[in-house]
């Protein structure tokens, strides 16, 4: 739904909306998973539990199962827990595309056009937005699937874009009755140009120790993304066999955003009246600026806090001729 309006001859402003829910949208699930009764739910690592999932017992299928890991005499006191424990593996009865998965997306979308008129046009187009996603389960015997923020999620986007035929040579505002030797060098060029600022997607966290305090995250610092001493690194003391309660994303931590000017230049060459040569040259993230991946979000990594990648490409820049007869 959206709502246009001519503010001066030429010029265009359209404000809307833009919403969507989706349902039945395929979830996989573990059905084989330690059943929620026997986790820990404890904030902290819980040995005693960890200790009692892990330790062996009588395998009732011992010599019924060749060729498995379950025909030993002795098994995981977790597996004659799962719900099909003749069955190995975390995934040993896993379901495809159930279609209780949904999201929604809500966007306010603006824009303005300056429609094409004495060589130039430009268009500004705007949008924020949110899309919340129920697609997945912090733990496998879960009832509700997580609400979180989609990894599609960019609430802000800004795109410029414009052209300009430059008025230099015949016909044109400056040296319309220049000869065909200047022309030639002056006339018929055109520059393009499109910039895009975009927020980052969200960070994905694992099963980690929050310790509480801000993140500070910065994410153009290569050496030091966040702080890392508002979590537990100590491997002896991380999680598991526990409830997972800490979520897998937030809408307000996010990795680099993009920030991206693209740009070319256009210059035509008539040779006759039906023969005409073109030539480009195309800037792509032409001011060179990196953008980068997530920082490392594995507490017990040596790299913890730290980019280890660049998201975007470098400079490129790419020349063409074209004839058209």
């Amino acid at each position: 739904m959206s709502v246009q309006r001519e503010l001066f001859p030429g010029v265009l402003l359209e404000v809307g909306y833009m919403g969507n829910k989706a349902v039945k949208m395929p979830v996989d699930r573990n059905f084989n998973g330690t059943p929620l009764q026997y986790l820990s739910t404890s904030p902290s690592r819980d040995q005693a539990t960890i200790d009692r999932l892990s330790a062996n017992v009588a395998n009732p299928f011992a010599g019924l199962l060749p060729g498995t890991n379950l025909n030993g005499s002795t098994v995981p006191r977790s597996q004659l827990l799962a719900p099909f424990p003749h069955f190995a593996g975390a995934n040993g009865v896993a379901g495809q595309a159930f279609t209780d998965g949904s999201s929604h997306f809500h966007a306010l979308e603006a824009r303005i056009e300056k429609r094409f008129s004495k060589g130039f046009l430009t268009m500004v187009n705007f949008q924020k937005s949110k899309l919340l996603e129920k697609r997945s389960r912090l733990n496998d015997w879960e009832p509700l699937l997580e609400k979180r923020i989609a990894a599609e999620d960019r609430p802000y986007r800004l795109v410029w874009s414009g052209t300009y035929d430059l008025p230099f040579g015949t016909g044109k505002a400056f040296l319309k009755s220049a000869n065909r030797l200047v022309n030639l060098a002056v006339g018929d060029w055109n520059i393009n140009l499109i910039t895009t600022l975009t927020t980052g997607a969200p960070l994905n966290w694992g099963n980690v120790i929050y310790l509480g305090g801000p993140l500070n995250l910065t994410t153009h610092n290569v050496d030091g993304a966040l702080d890392t001493t508002q979590f537990n690194r100590i491997p002896a003391q991380q999680l598991a066999s526990n409830r997972r309660t800490f979520p897998t994303r937030f809408a307000n931590l996010r990795q680099d955003s993009v920030k991206q000017v693209d740009f070319s230049v256009i210059k035509g060459f008539r040779i006759t009246e039906n023969v005409k040569m073109t030539y480009r040259c195309e800037f792509f993230n032409s001011t060179n600026r990196a953008i980068f991946n997530a920082p490392d979000l594995g507490p017990t990594s040596s790299t913890f806090g730290r980019i280890l990648g660049q998201a975007n490409t470098p400079r490129r820049i790419q020349m063409a001729l074209r004839l058209v007869f």
